[in-house]
């Protein structure tokens, strides 16, 4: 029953993100789109009973989930949908890692309460800086082309402004999120170094800092445009080499 949720909700996946290029504007297609999120879920779901914790890549479901929904909702009131459906086939990859029998992932969690709580707010703060630097790409491109002169390849996408506010609107709810997450991981987590979690939390607080100063800057300053763009991948790129490559190195390639 796993596995057969699994295929299913990959399938989903790549039927919604194809039709979220083709047709963005048909209403079938955000129905399609709910349903490819909801089979998605529900196959987390199954394979969640047949685990006692999460591991690496059921992680990577719990994120895209968390942002695909998001894109979804913001979908219905600006045209996100080149970026909705670049995530759901992007999904539909994890989806099939996850399905594939002979990935044997050890559990990186136990499953207390307080540790299930911290990988929870976690992939929610991951899922929104995902999404925010997915936004900022996009604004990047069109700010670009526009300084360019290049208006017969301008994307499909919200007007600048639109992006850019909508970028610091996920990024500020991320920076909340992630330092609740600092501090759950602080409180939960007992004896980091004997779990191989110096790292991590060193290029997280370094993630952090970043984002702290683009907000500030934003605020004091007035940072925006490729500026704005080019501290959040930074930040992004510290965030995720903290947590999944770090995760690659200790799971993967030591076995």
């Amino acid at each position: 029953m796993t596995q057969l949720s699994l295929w299913l909700a990959c399938i989903a996946c790549l039927i919604a993100g194809t039709a979220y290029y083709f047709r963005p504007t048909n209403r079938s297609t955000q129905y399609v789109g709910a349903i490819a999120i909801a089979v998605h879920t529900f196959s987390l779901t199954q394979l969640l009973l047949n685990y006692d914790g999460f591991n690496f890549l059921t992680i990577g479901l719990l994120i895209a989930i968390i942002g695909n929904s998001l894109l979804w909702l913001s979908n219905r009131d600006k045209d996100l949908s080149l970026l909705l459906g670049t995530a759901l086939l992007l999904s539909a990859i994890v989806i099939a890692l996850n399905a594939i029998k002979p990935w044997d992932l050890t559990q990186l969690h136990s499953s207390s309460w307080g540790t299930s709580a911290h990988i929870l707010i976690a992939s929610a703060a991951y899922s929104l800086f995902t999404t925010a630097c997915g936004v900022g790409i996009l604004l990047s491109i069109q700010e670009y082309q526009l300084k360019h002169h290049k208006l017969k390849q301008l994307l499909r996408v919200p007007p600048l402004q639109v992006l850019e506010q909508l970028m610091f609107e996920f990024i500020w709810a991320a920076f909340i999120l992630l330092t609740i997450t600092i501090a759950t991981g602080f409180y939960f987590i007992e004896d980091m170094f004997a779990q191989h979690l110096v790292h991590k939390t060193f290029f997280t607080i370094a993630s952090w800092f970043v984002f702290a100063g683009l907000l500030l800057g934003r605020h004091i300053v007035g940072w925006r445009g490729q500026l704005a763009v080019k501290l959040t991948l930074s930040g992004f790129f510290l965030l995720m080499l903290g947590y999944f490559g770090s995760q690659i190195v200790l799971q993967i390639l030591s076995n």
